[in-house]
């Protein structure tokens, strides 16, 4: 993975002053394992779950959720399937009340020319990136999100089998779609049904198979991890896979085709920044608005799969580094937060709406960055 990342270039640099990380220059981070203390295994447990159920859209799939609930046992495994954006119905008028009551006459004025009620036009796109080569496939990156911190537990289950593996990739035992499974921390070790683990362990679906942890479905893998007593679990995911769940869940399903591009190379380049510069030896981000929102299947959308395969590759780069684009809701929060430097997302629809395309929005936000394409060297 950091070879890859080392390995990294991007084209067509342009010029903007805001944070940058260098793609050319990737920290190695060397991690220390204890290993896990002797316990006895107990005799297996399994939790029976209900039979597999649809997820239901959801009505607000721009919200987020700061903390994850606390699992459950025998939580309700559902099946996944992405989903259809809902259309929001107008909400019915109430009759007023009739005000027989005259009322001076007030006389309108009168209505200004076409001209100067046209919304303006956008400005001139900036320069495109040239076209990619029909053959063309993103970098097969592999970003590391953690989706539980600090948890007391969790219940796993998978959609097929997964297999579980210790650290050296010794497996240890197999996981059944037909069954939801307790998963606890243990000092050095780790409980997963009942039966003692090492501290640290892999949850490897097969192919095409999907995994559950504590509510949600995800792709990829899990890396299970005992901190004393609390529970770490980082999913290990394809970087496009993982922006699926990130344009969902940061901007409507709904929202113009145009500002889902935007959002999608915004969020892209985001996670690309925190790949080469992780938060901790064991993951590159979390799933919160402290970085960006992760929901897993439960915010993927039709649309968010369109926004990212359209833009398939494409990021933000300053000097053939790759730009921290930062991002908030409303220019308020930008300003606040962000010192005025980064995206409004409510700001991008309205642009969307007035005719511009991703790039045009790109460039009023992150004025001077231009657009590159990753490749491998």
């Amino acid at each position: 993975m950091k070879k890859l990342l080392k390995n990294l270039f991007v084209n067509r640099p342009q010029v903007w002053g805001v944070p940058v990380v260098c793609a050319l220059t990737v920290p190695i981070i060397v991690t220390q394992w204890q290993p896990s203390k002797p316990s006895l295994e107990t005799e297996t447990k399994k939790t029976p779950l209900p039979p597999l159920s649809q997820l239901q859209p959801s009505q607000k799939s721009s919200e987020v959720e700061e903390n994850s609930p606390s699992p459950q046992q025998g939580s309700d495994v559902q099946k996944p399937y992405v989903k259809q954006p809902s259309q929001k119905k107008p909400k019915a008028e109430t009759e007023k009340p009739v005000d027989n009551t005259k009322q001076p006459e007030v006389k309108k004025p009168l209505d200004p020319p076409l001209s100067q009620t046209s919304p303006p036009s956008p400005p001139p796109s900036p320069k495109s990136l040239a076209a990619a080569p029909v053959d063309y496939q993103p970098p097969p990156l592999e970003i590391r999100v953690a989706i539980l911190r600090d948890a007391p537990g969790t219940t796993i289950g998978v959609s097929g089998q997964a297999v579980v593996s210790d650290r050296h990739n010794k497996q240890l035992k197999t996981l059944s779609g037909s069954q939801g499974w307790n998963v606890e921390p243990n000092g050095g070790s780790l409980s997963l049904g009942g039966q003692s683990l090492p501290g640290v362990v892999w949850v490897q679906p097969t192919e095409g198979s999907l995994i559950y942890v504590g509510d949600r479905w995800y792709r990829g893998k899990i890396l299970l991890v005992s901190q004393g007593n609390s529970l770490l679990a980082v999913n290990h995911v394809d970087l496009e896979h993982y922006l699926y769940s990130v344009v969902g869940s940061e901007m409507h399903a709904n929202a113009p085709t145009e500002a889902l591009k935007a959002q999608a190379i915004a969020a892209r380049s985001y996670a690309l920044v925190h790949m080469i510069r992780p938060a901790s030896a064991w993951y590159d981000l979390g799933n919160t608005q402290r970085w960006q929102v992760y929901k897993g299947l439960n915010s993927e959308y039709n649309t968010g799969h369109h926004a990212v395969q359209s833009t398939m590759g494409q990021i933000l780069s300053h000097q053939g580094g790759v730009v921290e684009s930062l991002y908030a809701a409303t220019d308020e929060i930008v300003a606040r937060a962000h010192k005025g430097r980064g995206m409004s997302q409510i700001g991008a629809y309205g642009l969307a709406k007035k005719g511009y395309d991703y790039q045009q929005i790109l460039d009023h936000y992150y004025p001077g960055v231009g657009l590159a394409r990753l490749i491998l060297n």
